[in-house]
């Protein structure tokens, strides 16, 4: 399947995180990527395909439950990542 028209998903409540994930993401160099706040990532996704959602899994549950439903019903087959946040030592 071709990439074009395909978004990775970075939502995020962290412009700095999502920013630093959307830096690495691009350096593989994979097709769009965007990043969004949780509760406007359906707004940036335009009329493209999801080819991938990166989540943080440090969102309260209950907000990790609702986007998760949210992007089931945008594509329940799309890939989901959940990234887990770094600790300083």
């Amino acid at each position: 399947m071709s990439n074009e028209n395909r978004v990775i998903m970075v939502v995020d409540e962290s412009e700095a995180r999502s920013h630093d994930l959307k830096s690495l993401i691009e350096f593989m160099d994979a097709p769009t990527v965007r990043t969004a706040d949780p509760a406007n990532w359906h707004a940036k996704l335009n009329d493209e395909r999801l080819a991938a959602v990166f989540v943080p899994r440090d969102l309260a549950e209950d907000r990790i439950r609702t986007l998760l439903e949210d992007i089931g019903r945008v594509d329940p087959n799309v890939p989901i990542v959940l990234v887990e946040r770094q600790q300083n030592a």
